[in-house]
């Protein structure tokens, strides 16, 4: 793992960015974390600052399915990114839909967290792995495939997890 990251996390729930803030406070290992609450601002910045070049991108996977294959292909034609790698950032994620995840674009995913210790953990597992490179489906299908995959992923990802047991108060 790098000393310091550079991380770009395109989230448009301001609590879910905090946290994320958070955790990489916590591992300490964060040099920036810069946040955009859609792709749109997120391919604005970093045509405005052509010397960012982050470690890695985090995409929620809530943002409308339309707005992602047109912003990985965007993104993929700024040349200092085309080797970053993105990350599928969704309510919950299993390691058997990895492959579905590459096919999409990804290098990985990675399961948000109601506990902040738990994203901590996983993000250091995240940034102590070595990611294959992404895959960047053709062009002419890649839009209906992706939207299929998504669909499927999000089916079967739960719905936003509850408040961690110790947080949990008992009458």
């Amino acid at each position: 793992m790098r000393e310091k990251l550079i991380s770009l996390l395109i989230d448009p729930d301001r609590d879910r960015r905090n946290q994320f803030y958070l955790a990489l406070d916590l591992l300490n290992v964060s040099k920036a974390c810069i946040s955009q609450d859609n792709t749109s601002k997120a391919l604005d910045y970093f045509k405005k600052h052509p010397d960012l070049v982050p470690d890695y991108i985090f995409l929620d996977s809530l943002l409308p399915s339309d707005e992602t294959p047109q912003f990985l292909r965007e993104l993929r034609k700024i040349k200092r990114l085309k080797q970053v790698p993105v990350i599928w950032y969704a309510a919950s994620f299993e390691p058997d839909q990895q492959q579905a995840i590459r096919e999409a674009g990804f290098a990985a995913g990675l399961a948000k967290q109601s506990d902040l210790y738990r994203l901590k953990g996983n993000l250091k597992v995240l940034f102590q792995s070595e990611l294959q490179e992404s895959v960047m489906p053709d062009e002419a299908s890649a839009a209906t495939r992706f939207k299929m995959k998504m669909k499927e992923m999000l089916l079967q990802t739960q719905s936003l997890l509850e408040a961690p047991e110790h947080l949990l108060t008992h009458s």
